[in-house]
Order: C-alpha cells, then sequence, then structure tokens
C-alpha cells in the first residue's frame, strides 16, 4: 500500500506529465485526469483518519455563511456540493446554510465551497450581463460542477477500496442515517421552490466555467502544508 508522501509524489509527477512533460495530448490529459482523481483520495483518506472517533460514527452538522453578491447563487451551490457527499442542507435567512452529515465528507464539502465560490463569482462577474443570463450562467456552472464530483468523487472511493487505502469507512452508504438525523434536528421545515429559469442565454457559458473550475483539492499537492485540510 502507498503512503501518504508516496501519493503525493505520485500526483506531483503525474501533473509534471500534464503540464507539459509528455509530447502527446492524450497521454496529457490521461496523466491531469489520474491526477485529479488522486488527489481526492488523499482528500478522503486524510478527513478520514483525523476526524475525532465520536465524529466517526454519527451525523454532524456543518455551518456555511456566505456573503458578498450572488448569494442566492452560493446557497444553491454550497447545497449542491453538499448532496454530491450525501449531506442534507437546511437554508436560513438568504446567506448561512446548514449542512448535517458525517465529519468526514463535510470537511471535503467545506474545503470544496472554500475553493468553488469564490471561483463562481469571479467567473459571473467576468461574465456580466443581464440578472437572467447571470441566472443561467450560475445554474449551469452549477449543474456541471456537481456533475464532474460525483464522476470524480464515485471513481476516488472505488480505487481507494481496491488499493485498500483505509477509505473504507467512507465507502459505507450512511445516507439514511444522516437522513433520521436530519428529521430529528429539523422535524418543521418547508420546501423551498426550486428556481425557474427564464433565460437560457448564458447556459453554455456557465457549463464551460464550470468544467474549468478546478475540482481537485490540489492544493493538497502543496508541499509546505500538505496537511491543510484537516488543519
Amino acid at each position: 500500500m502507498a503512503t501518504h508522501a508516496q501519493l503525493l509524489d505520485r500526483v506531483r509527477t503525474l501533473l509534471a506529465i500534464a503540464d507539459g512533460g509528455s509530447p502527446y495530448p492524450e497521454e496529457r490529459a490521461l496523466a491531469r485526469e489520474r491526477a485529479e482523481k488522486l488527489m481526492v483520495r488523499l482528500a478522503i483518506d486524510e478527513a478520514g483518519v483525523r476526524m475525532p472517533a465520536d465524529e466517526a460514527v454519527r451525523p454532524t452538522t456543518r455551518d456555511f455563511d456566505l456573503s458578498g453578491t450572488y448569494l442566492k447563487d452560493q446557497v444553491i451551490l454550497v447545497c449542491s456540493i453538499a448532496r454530491v457527499f450525501s449531506c442534507k442542507s437546511v437554508i436560513h435567512g438568504d446567506r448561512r446554510v446548514i449542512s448535517v452529515g458525517f465529519a468526514s465528507d463535510l470537511t471535503i464539502v467545506a474545503a470544496l465551497v472554500e475553493s468553488l465560490l469564490p471561483a463562481m463569482r469571479v467567473e459571473m462577474e467576468a461574465y456580466g450581463g443581464s440578472q437572467s443570463r447571470r441566472k443561467a450562467f450560475a445554474s449551469s456552472y452549477t449543474a456541471t460542477v456537481t456533475e464532474r464530483l460525483t464522476d470524480f468523487y464515485a471513481g476516488a472511493l472505488r480505487e481507494a477500496q481496491s488499493e485498500g487505502t483505509g477509505s473504507e469507512m467512507v465507502l459505507v452508504d450512511r445516507a439514511r442515517q444522516v437522513e433520521l438525523a436530519y428529521e430529528e434536528m429539523f422535524p418543521n421545515l418547508r420546501t423551498v421552490r426550486r428556481r425557474v429559469l427564464t433565460s437560457w442565454e448564458g447556459w453554455s457559458e456557465g457549463d464551460a466555467a464550470g468544467r474549468r473550475a478546478d475540482i481537485s483539492l490540489g492544493r493538497k499537492v502543496d508541499p509546505a502544508a500538505p496537511r491543510a485540510l484537516g488543519a
């Protein structure tokens, strides 16, 4: 079984290939895909081993307090990221989200929110346009990022399990436990109406921005702070 340091070295090598270390485009693309999956795996493994023992066996909560512009779009993105990791969310007012899930999953959600929220806001500012166009842009960005996260998360977990990296406790389906905890914590919730798009202009640009977004938790390969996620 590869050690944490060996996996980091493997990621750095793959990124070097992806960033021009190979003259073949297919090899560069494959190296980048493999590096991204390894980086997600590293985050999954570390979140699992560093959380307190009591948090490993029961759902808990994490608050996300949002600020700045495009608050509703930020709320939707946070809730969408949380769903990928089998977490359920409650919206308080227009700028606070409480997510319910297991600590290992919420740690990864928080790291991705920290990275993807500002990235979406920058992309929206650069895109500009009317409110309806920005709404379509944000919806498309969120849908694309969510789809990519689902694919990479599932793939990383399958590889972690097959290679015996110690992620088995993250692989167990705990959605029902989260559902029960969610219902117990918030018994009197009302459903929020789904957002309705009045214009699809901006959808393709949002999709392109979502495909550019870094979903790999790439800071995990920073040698100066290799354990930043669990700090």
